[in-house]
């Protein structure tokens, strides 16, 4: 029998997906959050706590949350995840995985680095210099304003002018921009990605929705249906890019040529699976035989 360790925030749908499937395979199954763990490292031994129990046998962590807070808590979020791997415990997602697709600006640079296709990108510190860009930059159509750190399409937002930027919820400081790829067709796609280093397993899924935000969080909607095959090989290729088992690739259409708008290592797939009749977890379950 395997010990499996689920981070998540709460047992939510996607917590009972991964347990029912992993108890098909005989493991047994702990949840924490990664906020309730703590270490101590002595005596040539890297010790796990959580809520003060010790942690021991644990095979696996699949990492569905990694909690907000200030940079100190976060690196300390990801060293968590570092030394597991260090143990020879199976982690899916990495702390490197992670750390290239939380941060959008890091992953804007490495796929037009290798030349997969994204929208323009503009990253700057301080709202004078964000007013004035938007002032002297911003077209007709306008420009996407995204949170370096989010997901689930939260905080998105369409600037017009440069007095859009009051309205949003900018605690960072930091202004992270986008073309705006107009989408005349309303839809986008979303790929999500298993991969265990001998076989790539892919579902995908068309997303419709009534504004820009085509996200099913954001009361989007999905169809199955068949979509262009360079489609999903450029979501597999963004993927290896990143060296990530578990995720999820979204790609638009614009002027007859797609782009990689995001890639999200810890992806919802509860919208998928209402439309895929293959249980998506069971194939998660096997990125850890």
């Amino acid at each position: 029998m395997s010990n499996t360790l689920i981070l998540t925030e709460k047992e939510g749908w996607h917590f009972q997906q991964l347990k029912n499937s992993l108890e098909k395979k005989k493991h047994k199954i702990i949840s924490a959050c990664l906020t309730d763990i703590s270490l101590s490292i002595e005596k040539n031994k890297s010790n796990i706590f959580i809520n003060n129990n010790m942690l021991n046998d644990i095979d696996n962590v699949i990492v569905r949350f990694i909690p907000g807070g200030t940079l100190e808590e976060i690196v300390f979020y990801l060293n968590i995840l570092k030394i597991l791997k260090s143990m020879n415990i199976k982690v899916i997602n990495t702390a490197s995985s992670i750390e290239c697709t939380v941060d959008k600006l890091y992953t804007s640079h490495l796929l037009n680095k290798n030349n997969i296709p994204t929208p323009t990108t503009y990253i700057l510190r301080g709202y004078n210099k964000a007013k004035k860009f938007i002032d002297e930059n911003n077209s007709s159509n306008g420009i996407v304003y995204k949170p370096l750190f989010g997901s689930q399409g939260d905080n998105i937002k369409l600037i017009k002018n440069s007095l859009d930027l009051n309205q949003l919820n900018n605690t960072s400081n930091i202004y992270y921009f986008q073309e705006y790829l107009e989408n005349t067709i309303n839809h986008d796609y979303r790929v999500l990605i298993i991969n265990n280093g001998k076989k790539i397993k892919y579902f995908y899924m068309t997303r419709y929705g009534n504004t820009f935000v085509n996200n099913i969080s954001k009361g989007g909607s999905c169809i199955k249906e068949n979509i262009d095959p360079y489609i999903i090989n450029l979501a597999i290729e963004s993927s290896k890019l990143l060296n990530i088992d578990f995720c999820g690739v979204d790609i638009m259409q614009y002027k007859n040529k797609y782009y990689v708008i995001e890639i999200n290592s810890i992806p919802a797939w509860r919208g998928l699976q209402d439309i895929e009749e293959e249980t998506i977890s069971e194939h998660f379950v096997n990125l850890l035989l």
